[in-house]
């Protein structure tokens, strides 16, 4: 009866997660962003490298605030680490670098607005902050948010 009670719980709480999340693809880049729900204040997100080795993969994890939210388009900034935590398994370092993210979540489609094109610009500094790139991303992206 308590595995019942368990299942029943996991799938609730499985179903009202569904509803708040946002997946986005930036196919140049082939980046695979999963972020809580992006029409929140505050919200997280996990980039996930799709081409390169298993034992290769780079995650960057960020925390982001919307600075402006609009029926059109979201304006959004946070702060991220780049990772790998297969390094860890090979004793090397776990953190590759930092990066500051500024991007807008547009929503052109009136009928759709959990549609969304997102556009990033993405400093990153290496961890030892003596080196870094400038990062822009285009993407698409669908938010499983929940209206009402």
């Amino acid at each position: 009866m308590k595995g019942v009670f368990m299942l029943l719980g996991a799938l609730g709480f499985a179903h009202a997660a569904a509803g708040q999340v946002a997946v986005t693809y930036f196919p140049v880049q082939s980046v695979l962003a999963l972020d809580t729900d992006t029409e929140r204040r505050l919200w997280a997100g996990l980039n996930l490298e799709t081409n390169t080795f298993i034992s290769n993969v780079n995650m960057e994890l960020h925390g982001v605030v919307n600075v402006r939210k609009g029926e059109l388009v979201n304006y959004y900034a946070g702060l991220g680490i780049n990772a790998n935590p297969f390094y860890a398994l090979n004793e090397l370092p776990l953190v590759n670098g930092y990066a500051l993210t500024v991007g807008a979540r547009i929503k052109p489609l009136a009928r759709h607005r959990n549609a969304q094109l997102v556009f990033e610009l993405s400093p990153y500094a290496n961890r030892f902050l003596d080196g870094g790139l400038l990062r822009t991303r285009l993407g698409v992206s669908y938010n499983f948010h929940r209206s009402g």
